[in-house]
């Protein structure tokens, strides 16, 4: 049960499109279609005390088309070429007819976590929470259920997917069910203070049968801090469950997520054990130019970049505190190696230059409770810089 973004609520009808809205649209009788795309240019650099290489790399390129035909029913066409690879990552149709029941067929993200459903575009750090990042139900492949009631106060999907992943054949004759809602008990309020206070929740019951051997668990600077060992399969019920908090006032911003992940029966020679990790997050944001923070998108600037008639775009701070805590009996039975916790602190600015165009400078700061090893030394602690510059239109 959890929040949907803008991706999953829309308009019944077509929408019809302003001069400015993003995208390149083609518009006929009854149908709209809609290109659009971003791109980001990441760098990361690393103190010399911390396990990770400094790189530039272009850590997503998107491209999608979507829209409407006949009015309400809705399609998308989505492809990703992040990190040099290419692979589909959404292709749906969605029928709208009803605001309180709408049907949606393919592969696409599943209604789990505010951070996960939240745009990589519209994040407001480089990367998202590690615990989140890492045992969070992503894209799959399945059906779906879901609407609003006509105050809004309320939002839910359910849906039934594979529970493989992305682009991922089915393993076994079980289905994972995923469900979510979202509770915004003052959204018809006059007090803008509580208006925009958004309550969810997201479960997910599933069963898998699949070789793990070598499955690792990373940094945002793709450093695996936990790694499962060779000849090591899952056999067994897969359940996870998560809180959020969303909260918005004018130029500010409060976010806050725990998530627990559970697998049982993974199994290794003669070993059968079970295997968790759970954690937690906080962000909160600021936006010192005094534009409005809204939800699931990026900031607009008043004063695009123009620096001839003394415009500089807006500007926002933004940081994060987090905790995750991994199985110690993986470690105990030498089913996998590294640290079972982590503690985090990410700070850092963004500057949106105008509509399409987002700078982001990160500094982040892990502490492990165990060393991890990379190329034959030990670490208990990584410092990176992360940048970015993201393109969109």
């Amino acid at each position: 049960m959890v929040l949907l973004p803008p991706a999953l609520k829309g308009q019944d009808t077509i929408p019809r499109p302003g001069v400015f809205d993003e995208g390149y649209f083609f518009i006929g009788d009854g149908d709209v279609l809609k290109f659009k795309s971003y791109v980001q240019f990441d760098g990361y650099f690393p103190s010399h005390s911390s396990p990770a290489y400094s790189e530039f790399l272009i850590r997503r390129a998107r491209f999608a088309a979507t829209g409407f035909f006949r009015q309400q029913f809705r399609y998308m066409l989505y492809g990703r070429y992040d990190k040099g690879k290419v692979d589909l990552n959404e292709a749906f149709i969605e029928a709208r007819h009803l605001s309180f029941a709408k049907v949606r067929a393919g592969q696409f993200k599943v209604p789990f976590s505010l951070s996960n459903l939240t745009s990589s575009s519209q994040l407001d750090l480089v990367s998202r929470s590690f615990v989140v990042e890492n045992f969070s139900p992503n894209y799959d492949i399945g059906l779906m259920l879901f609407g609003e009631d006509k105050t809004k106060y309320v939002d839910y999907a359910l849906g039934v997917f594979n529970g493989a992943g992305l682009n991922k054949r089915e393993s076994n004759n079980n289905k994972t069910v995923i469900s979510r809602l979202v509770i915004s008990p003052f959204v018809s309020s006059k007090n803008y203070i509580f208006k925009q206070l958004h309550i969810g929740g997201s479960i997910a019951i599933g069963k898998q049968k699949t070789d793990i051997s070598n499955a690792t668990y990373k940094l945002p600077t793709e450093i695996p801090v936990f790694e499962f060992n060779d000849s090591i399969r899952q056999d067994g019920n897969i359940l996870v469950y998560g809180l959020d908090l969303e909260w918005l006032v004018k130029s500010f911003s409060l976010k806050g997520e725990y998530l627990c992940y559970k697998a049982e029966n993974l199994a290794r020679n003669s070993i059968l054990t079970d295997f968790s990790a759970s954690g937690f997050y906080a962000t909160a944001t600021f936006i010192l130019t005094g534009e409005v923070k809204k939800r699931n998108e990026n900031v607009i600037p008043d004063n695009a970049f123009d620096p001839k008639k003394g415009k500089w775009g807006a500007f926002e701070l933004a940081g994060r505190y987090e905790q995750a805590t991994l199985s110690s009996t993986a470690l105990l039975f030498n089913l996998a190696e590294s640290l079972n916790g982590l503690k985090a602190i990410t700070w850092g600015v963004n500057w949106y230059v105008n509509d399409d165009i987002k700078l982001v400078f990160n500094y982040s700061k892990h502490l492990f409770n165990q060393n991890i090893n990379l190329d034959n030394k030990y670490y208990r602690n990584s410092n990176t810089v992360l940048i970015r510059l993201q393109y969109q239109f």
